[in-house]
């Protein structure tokens, strides 16, 4: 526990440090409006107009392609699915034949092949990361280690490295591209408490209106099997192996 409050300190001290950089260089007139090169020296400034990209008054659609690594299992297929996001908290996910709902406070997943239908009600900010996982909790889940500018294919980007508060938490590293332009996610790759990772990557961002809300109401087909799962508690996300 001692290295994490370190690392604590060290961000802090760090993330102060970066910002009398900043405050020198606007001094002397080299930077200073929010889409510039010195805005993605500081990552408190490029996460807060990441977590404003989104509207709050629509619905957001995404396309995202999964790239995972286990370590037992070496790389394994390539996922392309579709995200809903629905402020505050809610999401869709739509992943071949798989289907996710997050309400409110309830979340369903479910597998035709299966047949089952699992349903969590709370805790659900304590479950494992998915696409839609630091879209919602990131302030809350994780603090910046460090920021700076990064290319990608020939573009221009500001990567963002971030790490979890707690040891016990699902996902412990995080780092995200962010368009400087657009302010969206571009990439997000991340590293589990097992040390497998997964790299995700959004395209095509498209507003929908808020009367697709019905996009995050689980409907239950018929003849499948109903499966509740208790809440989770803090910390005990990947005890339970969810």
């Amino acid at each position: 526990m001692m290295r994490y409050r370190l690392f604590d300190i060290w961000a802090l001290l760090h993330s102060a440090a970066l910002r009398v950089f900043g405050a020198v260089l606007l001094v002397f007139g080299l930077g200073g409006h929010p889409g510039s090169a010195v805005l993605g020296c500081e990552a408190d400034s490029v996460l807060n107009l990441f977590e404003g990209s989104l509207p709050t008054d629509q619905v957001t659609k995404v396309s995202y392609i999964k790239q995972a690594r286990s370590l037992l299992f070496g790389e394994r297929p390539s996922e392309e699915g579709t995200l809903w996001l629905g402020p505050p908290n809610r999401y869709r996910i739509e992943a071949g034949r798989q289907t996710i709902v997050r309400g409110t406070d309830t979340l369903w997943s479910y597998t035709p092949e299966t047949k089952q239908v699992t349903l969590r009600v709370g805790g659900l900010d304590s479950l494992e990361f998915g696409p839609a996982g630091f879209f919602g909790s990131l302030r809350k889940d994780f603090f910046p280690v460090d920021c700076a500018d990064d290319t990608l294919d020939g573009k221009a980007y500001w990567r963002v490295r971030l790490a979890a508060k707690t040891e016990t938490a699902a996902i412990q590293r995080l780092t995200l591209w962010v368009n400087p332009s657009t302010h969206r996610a571009f990439i997000a790759e991340y590293v589990d408490y097992n040390e497998e990772s997964a790299r995700l990557t959004f395209s095509d961002y498209q507003t929908e209106k808020p009367t697709t809300a019905n996009r995050f109401a689980f409907v239950y087909p018929n003849g499948v099997e109903r499966i509740v799962l208790p809440a989770v508690k803090a910390g005990q996300a990947h005890d339970e192996g969810e």
